[in-house]
């Protein structure tokens, strides 16, 4: 055989090299196929729309007082994200990820995957399907805000500051997530999962109401804190949104880094 065969025969087998590597983009498609949580996004729905009841209900209770002071999103947003940051969001957003985690363990697939060499790009594909959801989750809060600021005939103009404070929620959520997944890879089932982290968000709540400040690097409390339910004075305030991202960030990078190293060890 001549060498430019050889080469060419080289080089063919180093393409097939290339075109057998696991790609991150298609780990994403994997995790968003084989999800299954319709029971999730109804329940972010119908949950976001208990808070946002409670909030228009505020509103409507004391419109004149509202109106006389100028006071519209606001009026609502106090009330309509203080439960769901504080209990349905983080429950949901861990039942979330608990089972997806828990039918991973139950298929040993995480031992599958060690062994073919492909743990690290799976657990890419599942924390960018975990920052997705996320951010769906916070898209879902914020349109039912907008339809129930819309339907009062509250101006767009104002809702700024609403809108910017999706980007710590977005995070915060993620972080949930995340550390959620690192938890199951050690707790393995959902319920053992859910009860651990149950607990947590009862601890985040407790934190919330007594201690304020405790709660703001608190992981179960960091809705609350990036969407500024007990501190609305400060909803538009640009080192209250950063700050916030930057400690949920710290948890993403924490959880991922637990979740990485114990799913090493599924053998």
């Amino acid at each position: 055989m001549s060498k430019q065969a050889l080469n060419t025969v080289s080089i063919s087998g180093q393409m097939g090299k290339i075109r057998k590597r696991p790609s991150v983009t298609a780990a994403f498609h994997w995790e968003m196929h084989k999800a299954g949580n319709l029971w999730y996004w109804l329940a972010t729905v119908l949950f976001d729309a208990i808070g946002m009841f409670n909030g228009w209900d505020q509103y409507i209770s004391y419109r004149r007082d509202f109106q006389s002071q100028g006071v519209t999103w606001a009026a609502v947003w106090g009330q309509a994200i203080l439960l769901p940051s504080m209990v349905f969001m983080p429950i949901l957003v861990a039942a979330f990820a608990a089972q997806i985690e828990a039918n991973e363990h139950r298929g040993r697939n995480w031992q599958r995957l060690n062994a073919s060499g492909t743990a690290s790009t799976a657990i890419a594909g599942k924390m960018l399907h975990g920052l997705f959801a996320s951010f769906l989750t916070i898209v879902i809060f914020e349109l039912e805000f907008i339809v129930v600021g819309m339907s009062e005939g509250f101006s767009l103009f104002q809702i700024g500051p609403y809108l910017l404070r999706a980007i710590p929620m977005i995070m915060s959520a993620w972080a949930i997530m995340t550390l959620t997944q690192a938890i199951a890879a050690r707790a393995e089932s959902f319920a053992s999962t859910m009860s651990i982290m149950l607990l947590l968000t009862l601890a985040g709540c407790a934190l919330s109401v007594i201690a304020p400040s405790l709660a703001i690097p608190y992981p179960l409390a960091l809705i609350t804190t990036a969407s500024a339910a007990r501190d609305l004075g400060n909803i538009a305030s640009a080192s209250s949104i950063i700050a916030s991202t930057v400690v949920s960030a710290l948890w993403v990078l924490i959880g991922a880094l637990i979740f990485r190293r114990l799913i090493r060890k599924a053998i």
